[in-house]
């Protein structure tokens, strides 16, 4: 059999890879910078490769780093999922749900309450649930995540993926709005649009351009530029002008009356919500039980 590196070893280079310092790396492991640096040399010692270099203050991983940290974060996240998913104790800690702001600003509170309200795994181990808001990518490891909802990208095709349903977009204003503005959107001027730009995490944004006539020209920078939907929902709902959001996110505020559909096409969304998790994890009791929940999602 192959001899295995030194595994504390492996620990700390792939620590320090990961948060790009000596000190972090002992911070995040409990021990010294000096105790994680020894470690790294252990480790170059038993490869015979130098790991490291430093570029000034800055450190920076070796072409033989680049080539081994793949490989070593992968070998610490699957030791990490096996010990979750071997610990009893584990299994009854708190789930960690990781979310966009603007999924926990608008449709999982509903849906939370389809969650807990049949969460007992049993009446002495009740689902104990904690919401994280953070931007993507997140760690499923290490105490952080256990669950991750997502939209339209890839980053976590290395984990389990299920998809929970494709949404459509659709313009909405304020009552108000309409009252002054119509709900005909030609008849909208540029700067009362709201345009929402969800960054370089996302390969798509909703466009105005398939909302509106194809012969009128956007006046892009007229409007109010927003990153998220609940955001665009927000200023929306204030009367600031008409917002192009998921359907599902303004379902609430269009059945209390607080926005109101346009005149104007939906079109669905090119990519469905997704959640990801470990495959460690996926017959966990609770893991199933908001799996199930949050399937049952109505766009």
């Amino acid at each position: 059999m192959t001899l295995l590196p030194p595994l504390n070893a492996l620990r700390a280079f792939e620590s320090v890879a990961r948060t790009g310092a000596f000190t972090a790396a002992g911070a995040e492991l409990g021990v010294t910078s000096a105790a994680v640096s020894q470690q790294v040399r252990n480790l170059e010692t038993y490869w015979g490769k130098k790991l490291f270099i430093r570029q000034g203050n800055r450190l920076a991983l070796s072409e033989a780093g680049l080539a081994a940290y793949p490989a070593a974060a992968l070998a610490m996240n699957t030791l990490a999922d096996l010990s979750e998913s071997m610990s009893e104790t584990r299994h009854l800690s708190s789930l960690v749900l990781s979310v966009p702001h603007s999924v926990a600003e608008t449709w999982l509170p509903s849906r939370l309450q389809a969650i807990q309200a049949g969460s007992g795994i049993d009446e002495a181990t009740p689902l104990r649930l904690q919401i994280r808001i953070e931007d993507d990518p997140v760690e499923f490891t290490r105490g952080s995540a256990h669950m991750r909802i997502f939209y339209g990208h890839g980053l976590y095709r290395e984990y389990r993926v299920e998809t929970l349903f494709h949404d459509h977009l659709i313009a909405v204003a304020s009552p108000d709005f309409i009252a002054q503005n119509g709900s005909a959107m030609q008849h909208i001027a540029d700067h009362h649009l709201v345009h929402t730009v969800w960054g370089p995490n996302y390969a798509t944004s909703p466009n105005w351009t398939d909302h509106l006539p194809s012969d009128r020209a956007i006046d892009v920078a007229a409007g109010l530029r927003v990153s998220a939907s609940s955001t665009a929902l927000a200023f929306s709902r204030s009367g600031y002008g008409a917002a192009l959001v998921p359907a599902l996110m303004a379902g609430e505020d269009i059945a209390c009356g607080r926005l109101i559909r346009l005149d104007a096409p939906e079109s669905r969304m090119p990519y469905p919500y997704s959640i990801a998790f470990p495959y460690a994890l996926q017959n966990r009791p609770d893991v199933q039980q908001t799996l199930s929940a949050l399937s049952g999602v109505d766009p």
